[in-house]
């Protein structure tokens, strides 16, 4: 083999390596993510053990002027604890059973758009005078860029300004999941938040809301039928604050 030859072929492999670097140091494909059914309303994505809720059925058959029944859910059991009159109707969930930890996120106000927290010492959870140690934090991030909860001190210092999240810059300042327009009264999901939780027990999870309405529409109207949850969440059941799900 000639000289020239070696060394074509030696610069051949250095491009090919520097090629095959190059793309390594790109960002990866997002990978594709596989769900497996769980039941009617729920699905789990094994590798990164996020949770997904689809049309889930809050406080159906009322309007604003009639009010909607708080509805608690718990993230451990992917349930609403609520008793049921009949498949489509919930009920009040007992005092008792609303101050102790079986529930972790409330979903209150007109069409139970409201997000609640189980916090027993603070008179605007719904947990008030219970033992739930429940906070809830609105941080600018996409739900997989968050890898781990925030600090104690960061908690409260949200907390001190509001204890649930609901209507964007409803009160002025608020950090809400959606926002609301006055002409068309449909509610449409605030993009790029992920909301935070500690529940009632001190664990951690992340929570990102999608939907009010049945089906998930591209462009629901006043008519589209409503409550109906879609969200997706991650609990760390470990009580770590690690909440990296990518």
């Amino acid at each position: 083999m000639t000289k020239q030859i070696q060394l074509y072929l030696a610069i051949l492999l250095l491009l090919g390596l520097v090629s095959a670097c190059s793309q390594d140091e790109g960002d990866p494909e997002p990978r594709k993510v596989e769900l497996t059914p769980i039941d009617q309303y729920t699905s789990i994505d094994k590798v990164s053990g996020t949770i997904y809720i689809k049309d889930l059925p809050g406080s159906l058959g009322n309007t604003h002027a009639s009010g909607h029944t708080p509805v608690f859910f718990d993230l451990e059991t992917h349930q609403i604890i609520n008793p049921y009159e009949d498949e489509n109707t919930l009920l009040e969930l007992p005092e008792e059973q609303q101050k102790s930890k079986a529930w972790d996120l409330g979903f209150t106000g007109v069409y139970n758009s409201l997000l609640a927290i189980n916090k027993g010492t603070d008179s605007r959870s719904p947990g008030y005078g219970g033992q739930g140690q429940g906070a809830i934090l609105v941080m600018d991030a996409q739900f997989d860029e968050v890898d781990e909860a925030p600090s104690e001190e960061t908690f409260e210092a949200f907390m001190q300004v509001q204890a649930t999240s609901g209507w964007e810059n409803y009160p002025p300042g608020h950090k809400g999941w959606f926002f609301y327009s006055l002409e068309s009264h449909i509610m449409r999901p605030v993009s790029g938040i992920t909301i935070l939780l500690r529940t009632p027990d001190g664990k951690y999870a992340k929570v990102e809301m999608t939907s009010i309405y049945l089906g998930n529409p591209e462009k629901p109207t006043i008519n589209s039928p409503a409550p109906y949850f879609t969200f997706r969440y991650f609990l760390q059941e470990d009580g770590s604050r690690n909440l990296k799900t990518r």
